[in-house]
C-alpha cells in the first residue's frame, strides 16, 4: 500500500509539472501574440495617421506651393520630406538657374529688319514663388506667358535705337546691357531674378551686310589717304624750313667772302700746303694782289 501511494503521489507530481510547464509555454505564446499585435496595430496607427495628415517630398532646387482648393498658401515647402493636409495640393516650382532663347526679327532705327538671337539667364526668387503661381502660373507658364514676351519686346525697344551698321560693328556688348537693365526691372516686379543677358547673334541681309562692309573699306581708305595727306604736308613744310635754312646760311656765308678773308685764307693754304709732307705744285689763277679768281659777287 506505501508504495503504490508514493507511486500516485509521484505521478501526481509529475502531472502537475507538466501541466504548469505547458501553461507558462501557452502564456509566451499569448505574451507574443499580443506584442506582435500591438506593433501591427502601432504601425497601422502610423499609417492611418500620415494618410489622414498626408505627406510630400518637395526635390531639392524647388520650393513646394500649396495649394488648398483654390487657395493658395503665403508659405512655401522648403525641399525635403514634410507633412501637409491630404486635401492640400503642392505644385513644386524651380529656384535653379533657367535659360531661355530667343530668336526675333528686329527693326532698326532705319526701319530695317535684323535678326536677333539672345540667351536669358533667370531664377525665381523663391520667397515669393506663391505669388508667381497665383498671378502667372507654374514654371512652363509664367516663361511662356511673361519671360519669352516681355525679351522679345525688350529686344525690338533696345536695337530700334540703333542703326544698321552699329549692330555690325562692336555694339553688341552695349546693346545686351541695355537690354539686361530693361529686362532687370521688369522682371523684377515679376519676382523673377535676371542673371545675365547674352547677345548670342545678330544677322543683317546679305546685300546691307555687303553694303555696309563696302562702306566700312571706304571709310578706311580715306582715313588712310587723310593721313597721307597730313604726312605730305608735314614733309613739305620741313623741306620748305630746311631749304629757308640752308638759303640763310649761303647768304650769310656769302656776305662774309670778302676780298681780304680770301686773300687770307688762300695765304694761309699755300703755307700749309708748302708745309705738308706730300708736297705737290698747285697752279690757282690769281691776280697781282694774290687774291683768287673766284666768283664772289657783291651781296646787299
Amino acid at each position: 500500500m506505501a508504495y503504490e501511494q508514493q507511486k500516485r503521489t509521484e505521478e501526481h507530481f509529475f502531472y502537475t509539472k507538466e501541466v504548469e510547464e505547458g501553461q507558462y509555454r501557452d502564456r509566451s505564446r499569448v505574451s507574443v501574440r499580443k506584442g506582435r499585435i500591438a506593433g501591427t496595430l502601432a504601425a497601422g496607427i502610423t499609417t492611418l495617421s500620415m494618410m489622414m495628415c498626408g505627406w510630400t517630398t518637395v526635390p531639392a532646387g524647388n520650393v513646394g506651393v500649396r495649394n488648398m482648393m483654390g487657395n493658395v498658401r503665403a508659405e512655401e515647402f522648403s525641399p525635403g520630406f514634410t507633412l501637409k493636409n491630404p486635401l492640400e495640393s503642392v505644385v513644386d516650382m524651380s529656384t535653379r538657374t533657367r535659360e531661355i532663347k530667343e530668336a526675333m526679327q528686329v527693326p532698326t532705327s532705319e526701319g530695317l529688319i535684323a535678326g536677333l538671337e539672345v540667351s536669358v539667364l533667370y531664377r525665381l526668387d523663391g520667397t515669393k514663388a506663391e505669388d508667381v503661381y497665383k498671378k502667372l502660373g507654374g514654371d512652363k507658364a509664367y516663361e511662356e506667358n511673361f519671360v519669352a514676351p516681355t525679351i522679345r519686346s525688350t529686344g525690338r525697344d533696345v536695337v530700334a535705337n540703333y542703326k544698321a551698321e552699329d549692330l555690325y560693328s562692336g555694339k553688341r556688348e552695349e546693346i545686351a546691357q541695355r537690354m539686361a537693365k530693361q529686362l532687370e526691372t521688369e522682371m523684377g516686379k515679376r519676382h523673377l531674378v535676371l542673371e545675365k543677358v547674352l547677345i548670342r547673334d545678330l544677322k543683317l541681309p546679305d546685300t546691307l551686310t555687303k553694303a555696309i562692309v563696302d562702306k566700312m573699306s571706304m571709310e578706311q581708305e580715306a582715313l588712310k589717304m587723310d593721313y597721307t595727306l597730313q604726312k605730305q604736308a608735314k614733309e613739305s613744310e620741313r623741306l620748305r624750313v630746311e631749304a629757308r635754312g640752308i638759303a640763310d646760311s649761303q647768304k650769310i656765308i656769302a656776305q662774309s667772302l670778302t676780298p681780304e678773308y680770301l686773300q687770307w685764307k688762300y695765304v694761309e693754304t699755300l703755307q700749309s700746303t708748302v708745309n705738308s709732307p706730300n708736297n705737290t705744285t698747285v697752279i690757282l689763277p690769281f691776280d697781282t694782289k694774290l687774291t683768287p679768281m673766284l666768283p664772289v659777287g657783291t651781296h646787299k
